[in-house]
């Protein structure tokens, strides 16, 4: 049985995947993998400028996506090839 200690370790993880996945630009103005949860948009007001908008869903999604895969890896890995009889 996976240890609760072992989900957390897979939670970092993630986060850490997820922020590295930050420098990912796909399109050009669009940062994130596998989902695009950041965009630059140039604001009109404050003379052109380069800003960074964020989608919260989707950055949430982003680390639960990662979270799910790392955990799912890790059992694998656990019970199956370093499997104790």
């Amino acid at each position: 049985m996976i240890r609760v200690f072992y989900l957390f370790w897979t939670l970092i993880a993630a986060l850490l995947v997820t922020s590295f996945s930050f420098f990912y630009v796909s399109q050009e103005v669009r940062h994130g993998f596998p989902f695009s949860f950041a965009e630059q948009v140039q604001d009109g007001v404050t003379g052109g400028e380069i800003l960074l908008k964020f989608n919260s869903w989707l950055l949430i999604f982003d680390i639960i996506f990662w979270w799910l895969l790392f955990s799912i890896l890790l059992i694998i890995i656990r019970n199956y090839v370093f499997e104790s009889d």
